[in-house]
C-alpha cells in the first residue's frame, strides 16, 4: 500500500510559491516601500505636536508643558462603583430582552396576512373611474389650460372700489 505524499516545491520559499523573476521583484518592492516609511522622515503621529501661537491659551499650554505636575500614584485610584450591575445582570438583561424579541417575533408571525385580492379591488375601483378622467391627457394640455385661463381673466370683473 503507497502512502499519499504531498508534492513540495523543488526550492521552498516564502509562502511556498514559485519564485520567478516578477515574484522576486514584487516581493522586493513591498520591502522597500515598508522601510521607505521608515526612512523617509516623516512626522510620526505620536510626536508631541507644538502650540498654536494665535491661541489665547497659548502660553498657559506651554508653561503646563514645562511642568507637568506630579505623576498619580496607585494608592489614588477612585474605589470600583457600587451601583454598576455585574456582568451576570447584563448577561440576564440581554438574555430577557432576547426573549422578549422572539416571543414578538413569533406573535407578527401569527397575524394573519389580508391584503389578498388586491386585483379584485383594483379591478372595482377602476371600473368606477369615469372614462374621461381615466385617459391620457393630451399633448396640447398646457396650452388648452393656459387659454382657459386667460378666458376666465377676460371674463372676470374687479369688484368694486369701497366708498
Amino acid at each position: 500500500m503507497a502512502s499519499f505524499q504531498v508534492p513540495m516545491p523543488s526550492r521552498p520559499n516564502l509562502l511556498n510559491v514559485r519564485s520567478g523573476p516578477r515574484s522576486r521583484l514584487w516581493a522586493g518592492l513591498a520591502v522597500a516601500a515598508l522601510l521607505g516609511g521608515c526612512a523617509t522622515g516623516a512626522k510620526s503621529p505620536f510626536a508631541l505636536g507644538g502650540v498654536d501661537p494665535t491661541s489665547p491659551v497659548a502660553a498657559e499650554v506651554r508653561a503646563a508643558s514645562a511642568s507637568p505636575g506630579p505623576y498619580p500614584r496607585f494608592v489614588d485610584t477612585p474605589p470600583m462603583p457600587k451601583d454598576v450591575r455585574t456582568y451576570q445582570a447584563w448577561k440576564e438583561a440581554v438574555l430577557d430582552e432576547m426573549t422578549l424579541k422572539r416571543e414578538l417575533e413569533a406573535q407578527a408571525a401569527a397575524i394573519p396576512f389580508t391584503l389578498t385580492g388586491t386585483e379584485t379591488w383594483a379591478a372595482n375601483t377602476r371600473a368606477r373611474i369615469l372614462p374621461q378622467y381615466s385617459q391620457q391627457a393630451p399633448a396640447d394640455e398646457r396650452a388648452q389650460a393656459e387659454a382657459f385661463a386667460a378666458q376666465q381673466a377676460a371674463r372676470a370683473t374687479p369688484p368694486p372700489v369701497p366708498k
